[in-house]
């Protein structure tokens, strides 16, 4: 990986590959129709073979023995060539027994056996996580549905559209995971919750996530609204949508076609995808210290390779044939056909066609997207609907929805050092305070964060 970043999949990669791991396996236990995954604790990326790049420390692979830098050459006596083959083997094997891990360390080879663990369920006395399922194309989806365990009755929810890449929402084992925190808090407050595992991630079924297209993956979360409004738990009249990065994309789109009692967006984009990833990949050039006039020549580049890919619609492998430079320019944690299909949005329309309440919240840690893109989203939406639109500023919150202070030390953390901060609270709360102004919400239990919102009310 460089140092910089030219889109919002550049920076998430690394978490894509581990999380594909961590959440990828299938368990012998069953929940309802569709069992839980199991989990191996590991990440890989192709670098000179399938290599593990990350273990988590008290995993199984650290269990094992595997150990960053590894490469792996088979599992059970399979060849791994790929890490989608990688995800592919390991995904259909249970808990019951060791697996065979033949790797490659330095010079030498070696076998080891790996024990699995069994996923761990989200456990908080305050909420209920139910582990339900839905039908997507004749195959099963994950959901993950948070309920008050003090409120009763039909209650407002918010259903979750996540954004782009291969990553699980299932990471009990995480406490700083955004979604799940996002989404407990709302439980907490009197909100059912709902969270979807894409296509072929972590328990769900269907074809694998870096395959779906743009509009399979909006089809399945209109599948999880429909089960949402049918939940006994939801009042199917008061159902919000958030919206988090591609997300964004997604939620006016599917509140036009199924209705919404309002929408939440966050760290979202808000011009059409050509402009956006070209100004997006200037700033983070910017912010990675290049030269000036290297910064244009990546440009150039970008601009000419991602044509051709998003829109001549050319075969990556004929691009990369004879521009080489765009493998790394066209790399994205979604199918091409994927890519072509948010290129060819016009993502100022759907706003046009919305009329319900909209939060709109940037956090200005954020080097993916920008205040100006938020601010666009809203005045579109109040031009139309005066007072209707709100746009909210969160003091530096990143991309992730993690603590993470200016634009530039986000960058440094998540690109030169690779880590992250903590879950920003004060999502949560802006968040609970719009909803909690239309809403009969549960009185909150503590206090913090709100000292990070800095810009409040109508634009």
């Amino acid at each position: 990986m460089t140092s910089t970043i030219s889109h919002t999949r550049r920076f998430e990669v690394l978490i894509v590959a581990i999380t594909l791991l961590f959440a990828g396996l299938a368990s012998a236990s069953a929940s309802a129709n569709l069992p839980r995954h199991a989990v191996l604790g590991a990440g890989v990326a192709e670098n000179n073979g399938v290599r593990v790049i990350l273990i988590k420390p008290g995993s199984a692979a650290d269990r094992g023995g595997l150990q960053v830098g590894d490469v792996i050459v088979s599992v059970d006596s399979v060849k791994i060539q790929t890490s989608s083959e990688f995800v592919s083997r390991v995904k259909g094997l249970t808990t019951r027994h060791s697996v065979d891990f033949q790797i490659r360390r330095g010079n030498a080879e070696l076998s080891l056996p790996v024990k699995l663990d069994a996923a761990a369920d989200e456990n908080d006395p305050l909420v209920r996580t139910l582990y339900q399922t839905i039908s997507v194309d004749q195959t099963l989806r994950r959901t993950l549905v948070t309920i008050p365990s003090q409120a009763y009755g039909r209650r407002p929810a918010v259903l979750i559209l996540g954004g782009i890449g291969c990553f699980s929402i299932d990471n009990a084992s995480d406490p700083q995971d955004s979604y799940m925190r996002l989404a407990h808090d709302l439980g907490k407050r009197g909100f059912v919750a709902m969270r979807l595992e894409k296509s072929g991630v972590g328990d769900s079924q269907g074809a694998p996530c870096i395959t779906v297209d743009f509009q399979s993956e909006i089809h399945s979360y209109e599948v999880a609204l429909e089960a949402l409004q049918h939940d006994p738990h939801v009042d199917r009249r008061r159902i919000y949508l958030l919206g988090h990065s591609i997300g964004t994309l997604i939620a006016p789109r599917l509140a036009n076609m199924r209705g919404a009692a309002g929408i939440i967006v966050a760290e979202g984009v808000g011009r059409n995808w050509i402009e956006y990833e070209l100004s997006n990949l200037r700033r983070q050039l910017d912010l990675g210290g290049e030269p000036p006039a290297q910064v244009d020549a990546k440009l150039i580049a970008k601009e000419i390779c991602m044509h051709r890919l998003l829109v001549e619609k050319e075969a990556e492998t004929e691009i990369e044939r004879t521009q080489p430079e765009c493998r790394e320019h066209n790399s994205y944690p979604a199918s091409a056909s994927y890519m072509q299909e948010v290129a060819a949005l016009n993502i100022a329309e759907p706003w046009t066609k919305f009329s319900g309440p909209l939060l709109a919240i940037y956090g200005t840690g954020d080097f993916v997207t920008t205040h100006d893109d938020h601010r666009r989203i809203v005045d579109i939406v109040n031009t139309l609907h005066p007072g209707s639109a709100t746009l909210m500023l969160i003091e530096g919150m990143d991309h992730h929805l993690d603590v993470a202070g200016t634009q530039q030390q986000a960058y440094d953390l998540r690109v030169k050092q690779q880590s992250s901060g903590p879950y920003d609270e004060a999502l949560s709360h802006a968040v609970l305070d719009w909803l909690c102004q239309r809403e009969n919400c549960i009185a909150t239990v503590g206090s913090g964060a709100t000292r990070n919102l800095i810009s409040s009310g109508h634009e």
